[in-house]
């Protein structure tokens, strides 16, 4: 047994001799070693060595917070205020864990011992003004409510703004406390319509404009072919190809044809936007797409990764307008077998721009669509025979299906929710899903067995003891699961989502199991994608809005259609895919994070006009410090432990909260009062409606 695997049972210098057999004298050298290179931690006071592990710390107020480990097989840990070594909020931190008596049950802490890299390298907030000694200071205050982080703003910047923007700055750590910024962009004013999803979108470092060079760049490019781009590529001009999207998308980097062959077979054609024919590696456009990494959706905007110039308009598959595409024609067989397929570079010109809705009713027979597309009428429902066919094939091998809803917001004028409404997922979604999926799917297949590079998409095998977990948990609410001994097979997990389908608490189990998935992400090593339940995977089918497909469009390219370059090219990729990967992954992280607190943001100002009144929900949470519950609209509120009438005790174990002689389980139905909502904190307080009636809460203004 080696040192650091030592460590894991003991932290005791003794204890640690005795497992690895090392002599003392050595392993003090050993450990001293250890030490100096951060990888372990030794506690004068308590005479123990600890490994040392990295994270991030996510502040929740200035008395404790979380670390979230870089390793994300392990559990977020907790860390008070007297143990956060002069970490802020963000930052990545070297920390080690201890354990504690919390209420009479052993409980995992953490220390952070040292700061690896300042997380906040901006900071967006309101600018405000003092009077000191020396004269007015201007300081910025965060925007987050909860956060009491502030920066003084460089004199040089004084000239620029007034009191009462909304900014966003650069800053420079002048030891723990003092924090120095630089004006970057003002977001805007505090009455804005819509300012309060720009500085969230802010806050999240999403630039709502481009640098001066990307500007002058796209300037230079062309919005309409010329002859010269019609040059060796393959003109599917001829085809049927259409595009189905939302009813809202402006950018259109997918479309599709097929057509049913004399051998019975389907020929599947998907033909996806060649933005890597206008950005072009190491230029101001690219390194701005890299550094955005995706394309942002937020309520009523999107912050695109490319100028709108390309992703509305030239790289856009937008109808009846010829558009440059890297095509992959797929023929699949009556079983879902891809046959035969090939990659190339072509041109096409999209006969009808579709949407998800029109697709859905010609699929129900609606006549007058039917007579307005007559000519892409059958090549739809063979498109729905085929996407039926190849998910039939996937949930064969065990791909799973997560029902989980999502709810789309209507705004008004000034930005405020009018609306919340469940998004409706019907065929003609599953069939452009089911589609891309093959496409991603063959054309990590084909890179794989070139023995090429490729930016995979990764989606790992989940860890087996939080999945028998969330299995027993399920179990104990009424659906019976088997759980063998050996690893939990994906086929396994598709039995259950089918015999959870039919239960009234579907969501909240659909929640549970996809919560005990490991995240994807973007790597060079191929692991493949356990939800899925593919071997091969990769992203190629988006290249407006993500930059790993853009990097798959390029290594297609430069390693295989026009390998003028190739060893250059190859040693490239084989040095910076990782890199790459990291980085988009990260990226695509704090979009999906930046989305949800617009989303929670939103769901708060709704409710803020709706104080006083009940609704029916599920309980879809519970924890030491409440319960919460989700009501029909998808709004998710939190009756806070202080606000249920009687002695509150949470059985972690069995995951419920006992209250008198009630006891409250995931997943029942209560009818709930709401207390307050406040859009800046985020926060939906609701109060059992048994307990506000008792309260004498209810009035006139209440209702159902």
């Amino acid at each position: 047994m080696d040192i650091l695997e030592a460590l894991t049972k003991t932290t005791r210098f003794s204890k640690v001799a005795k497992l690895t057999g090392i002599k003392k004298d050595k392993l003090k050298r050993d450990l001293t070693s250890l030490v100096k290179e951060d990888k372990v931690y030794y506690n004068k006071r308590f005479d123990e060595y600890n490994i040392l592990l990295t994270g991030k710390l996510s502040l929740k107020n200035e008395l404790f917070g979380f670390i979230i480990p870089d390793d994300e097989t392990k559990e977020d840990v907790y860390v008070n205020s007297r143990n956060l070594g002069g970490a802020l909020d963000g930052d990545k931190v070297l920390y080690y864990t201890y354990r504690d008596f919390y209420k009479n049950e052993m409980k995992e802490y953490a220390e952070i011992i040292k700061v690896l890299e300042r997380g906040r390298q901006e900071l967006v907030g309101t600018l405000k003004v003092k009077k000191t000694k020396t004269g007015m200071v201007y300081y910025i205050e965060s925007s987050n409510p909860d956060d009491d982080f502030v920066a003084t703003l460089s004199p040089n910047d004084y000239d620029r703004v007034v009191p009462g923007m909304i900014v966003r700055v650069a800053l420079s750590y002048k030891g723990s406390k003092k924090v120095l910024a630089n004006l970057i962009e003002v977001v805007g004013n505090i009455d804005d319509p819509g300012i309060e999803i720009s500085t969230i979108a802010a806050t999240y470092g999403f630039a709502k404009d481009f640098p001066i060079e990307v500007k002058e760049e796209v300037k230079t490019i062309a919005q309409s072919l010329d002859e010269k781009d019609y040059i060796g590529r393959i003109d599917f001009r001829n085809l049927n190809i259409i595009t189905i999207d939302g009813d809202d998308s402006k950018d259109f980097d997918d479309a599709i044809s097929v057509e049913k062959l004399e051998n019975g077979n389907y020929r599947l054609g998907v033909y996806i936007a060649d933005v890597s024919n206008y950005v072009r590696f190491g230029h101001p456009l690219d390194d701005e797409a890299f550094k955005r990494g995706t394309s942002v959706y937020l309520a009523d905007r999107v912050i695109p990764m490319l100028p709108h110039e390309l992703s509305n308009g030239i790289c856009s598959l937008n109808e009846g307008v010829d558009r440059l595409v890297m095509a992959i024609t797929m023929e699949f067989d009556n079983k879902g077998d891809c046959k035969n397929y090939k990659i190339e570079e072509g041109v096409i010109n999209s006969k009808h721009r579709m949407t998800y809705n029109k697709v859905n009713l010609i699929l129900k027979g609606n006549e007058t669509l039917i007579n307005e597309y007559k000519d892409i009428y059958q090549m739809l429902l063979d498109m729905n025979s085929l996407h039926e066919i190849i998910r039939a094939k996937r949930e064969s091998k065990g791909s799973l299906e997560f029902e989980v809803d999502e709810y789309k917001f209507t705004l008004n004028e000034d930005g405020s929710p009018k609306s919340i409404e469940l998004r409706v997922r019907d065929e003609a979604e599953k069939i452009i899903e089911d589609f891309m999926v093959s496409a991603n799917e063959m054309i990590a297949y084909h890179l794989s067995i070139s023995e090429l590079p490729c930016l995979f998409r990764v989606h790992e095998k989940p860890d087996q003891d939080k999945l028998r977990n969330v299995f027993n948990m399920i179990t104990n609410m009424g659906v019976s699961l088997k759980v063998g001994q050996n690893d939990i097979h994906p086929r396994q997990i598709q039995t259950a989502l089918e015999k959870i389908s039919d239960s009234p608490r579907a969501a909240i189990l659909n929640q549970l199991l996809l919560r005990s998935m490991m995240k994807a992400k973007y790597q060079p090593e191929n692991l493949g994608h356990y939800g899925l339940a593919l071997k091969y995977y990769c992203h190629f089918t988006s290249p407006i809005r993500r930059y790993p497909d853009l990097i798959v469009h390029r290594i297609l390219k430069e390693l295989i259609i026009h390998p003028n370059h190739f060893t250059e090219h190859l040693r490239y990729y084989q040095n910076n895919l990782e890199e790459i990967g990291l980085k988009t992954s990260s990226s695509e992280r704090r979009a999906i994070e930046c989305e949800r607190t617009v989303n929670d943001m939103l769901q708060a100002w709704y409710m803020e006009t709706n104080i006083h009144k009940v609704y029916h929900g599920m309980i879809t949470s519970i924890t030491g410090f409440g319960i919460f519950v989700t009501i029909d609209s998808g709004v998710e509120g939190l009756i806070h432990i202080r606000n249920i009438d009687g002695y509150a005790t949470f059985d972690e174990k069995k995951v419920e909260m006992n209250v008198g002689d009630k006891t409250y389980h995931l997943g029942d139905m209560v009818d709930v009062y709401v207390i307050a909502s406040d859009r800046r904190t985020t926060k939906i307080d609701f109060m059992l409606l048994d307990d506000a009636k008792d309260a004498g809460m209810l009035d006139e203004n209440s209702s159902y």
